[in-house]
C-alpha cells in the first residue's frame, strides 16, 4: 500500500475541520432559534393583555421594553363620575406588563350636574392591576368651577375612590381666594376635601354701597 499523498492528506482534515465548525454552529443556533420561536407566543400574550386594557393607536418593540402610542383607558366611578386618560405614549418592560410609565398623561373627569376637572401629569405611573397612579411630578389640576391646582406629587387610588397628595398643595379659585396647604385627601365619592397645615388668603368681595339690615332675612331663606 502507497503512502497518502500529503496534499490529500490536507483536503482531508481541511473538510473534517469545515464539518466541525458546522456542527459547532449549530449546537448554538438550534437552541437559540427554539428560545426565540419560544419567547414569540410570550410576547403576543403580553401584547394582547395591555391591548386588551389600553386600546392603543400602535405598538412597537424597543429592546425590552413595549412602547404603546397614544394609549387610552376609559371608566367610571362608582358615583358615576366618567373618566378618560390618554397619554402621549406609555412604556413597559416585557417582564412587567403589570406597570407602566406613562408620558404627557392627561386625565378627564366628568360629574354630576356638569361638574369637569382635568388633571395633568408630565410622567406617571399606572399599575393595571391595583388601578393605581402615582406621579412625583407637578400635577396641574383645573375644573369648571374656576378653580386651579398645583400638586407637589400625588396618588390616585380608583377603587378606594381616593386622592393624596403629600404636598406642598396651592389652589386659586375664581374669585382670587387662594389655598395653600402640606398636604391633601380627596374622597371622590364623598365629595369630601381634607388638608393638612393650611393657609388661606381671602379676597373680600366688592362691596355694593348700599346699607345693610343685620336683621334682614336672606334670600332664599
Amino acid at each position: 500500500m502507497s503512502a497518502a499523498n500529503p496534499g490529500i492528506r490536507h483536503d482531508i482534515h481541511a473538510r473534517l475541520a469545515r464539518h466541525n465548525r458546522r456542527i459547532g454552529v449549530l449546537r448554538v443556533a438550534v437552541p437559540a432559534l427554539a428560545l426565540l420561536l419560544l419567547s414569540i407566543p410570550v410576547v403576543q400574550i403580553g401584547v394582547s393583555m395591555v391591548a386588551d386594557a389600553l386600546p392603543v393607536a400602535g405598538i412597537r418593540l424597543e429592546n425590552d421594553t413595549l412602547v404603546i402610542a397614544a394609549p387610552r383607558f376609559e371608566g367610571r366611578t362608582a358615583t358615576g363620575t366618567v373618566y378618560k386618560m390618554n397619554a402621549e405614549r406609555a412604556e413597559s418592560r416585557i417582564g412587567d406588563l403589570d406597570i407602566a410609565d406613562l408620558y404627557g398623561l392627561r386625565v378627564d373627569l366628568a360629574g354630576g350636574g356638569g361638574y369637569r376637572a382635568e388633571i395633568e401629569f408630565s410622567t406617571a405611573q399606572w399599575t393595571m392591576s391595583a388601578e393605581r397612579l402615582v406621579s412625583n411630578e407637578d400635577v396641574l389640576v383645573t375644573d369648571s368651577t374656576g378653580a386651579a391646582g398645583v400638586l407637589a406629587g400625588v396618588e390616585v387610588d380608583w377603587p378606594g375612590q381616593i386622592i393624596t397628595s403629600d404636598g406642598p398643595v396651592r389652589f386659586t379659585f375664581s374669585g382670587g381666594n387662594r389655598l395653600d396647604a402640606a398636604t391633601m385627601r380627596h374622597d371622590m365619592g364623598g365629595a369630601i376635601w381634607q388638608f393638612g397645615g393650611v393657609r388661606l388668603q381671602m379676597i373680600p368681595a366688592p362691596d355694593d354701597g348700599q346699607e345693610r339690615d343685620p336683621f334682614a332675612q336672606e334670600p332664599g331663606l
